[in-house]
């Protein structure tokens, strides 16, 4: 049996200009991660390709190596990259103000609450294909993205592997929404509540994955959800 830790990158910096960067907080959130990954005898490291991302590889790297561990080199895949959420809002804010009053003053002075409202709002929508852009990835699109990538990753993995990747909620949620079967809408709904740094743990048969191009899902077993025991109460975030 091979071992994936799904790991959410550190915070972004939620409300910037720039958001697909680490804050402070996150950078330390990374840290974290790399020295509680420096004694799990990690065999190899993925990441989605963004920023983030990539940046709590980095800095997880640093953590590792503070204790005297070194984290192997990571190998990006650009299937774990994030759902377009902004690219959501850009698009669709227009049409959810037209259609519901309450948000008009997304456009004159939006709060920090009225945005998350109008995103999880655009979210359930698009999740459940009820609203999609031309152009713009449909959910069906990202969550057979996502599997492309985890299959890809699974079926390159040696017997008893521990491999750790480092993602974003939305393509954690569908490998554990993979694992049981469920909705794309649901997948990304699980997605909501997963926290910053945090780690999700999956077993697999390796062999299974060796043999078949396909997912299996009745080779995975979910071991443990959203976990950030390895953080400090200060370092608990979830956007």
């Amino acid at each position: 049996m091979g071992t994936l830790y799904l790991i959410r990158h550190g915070q972004a910096s939620y409300g910037e200009a720039d958001y697909d960067r680490l804050s402070v907080r996150g950078q330390d959130q990374a840290r974290a991660v790399g020295r509680w990954l420096a004694t799990m005898k990690i065999d190899q490291i993925y990441s989605g390709p963004l920023k983030r991302q990539v940046q709590t590889v980095s800095y997880a790297t640093e953590g590792a190596s503070s204790l005297g561990v070194v984290l192997p080199p990571a190998t990006q895949l650009p299937e774990l990259a994030e759902y377009p959420a902004f690219e959501m809002l850009q698009h669709l804010v227009p049409r959810l103000v037209e259609l519901d009053p309450t948000f008009e003053a997304l456009t004159s002075a939006p709060t920090p609450r009225l945005l998350d409202e109008a995103f999880h709002t655009i979210l359930a929508k698009w999740a459940s294909d009820e609203w999609a852009v031309d152009g713009l990835e449909r959910v069906s699109a990202f969550v057979s993205r996502v599997r492309a990538g985890l299959t890809r990753m699974l079926g390159g993995a040696r017997s008893g592997a521990r491999i750790a990747c480092v993602t974003s909620a939305g393509p954690i949620g569908v490998a554990v929404g993979l694992t049981f079967g469920i909705p794309d809408a649901r997948m990304v709904r699980t997605s909501i509540v997963i926290r910053n740094a945090s780690v999700t743990e999956l077993r697999f048969r390796t062999q299974a994955f060796a043999r078949s191009a396909a997912w299996q899902p009745e080779e995975v077993s979910l071991v443990t959800f959203n976990l950030t025991g390895h953080l400090t109460d200060e370092q608990h975030t979830e956007r």
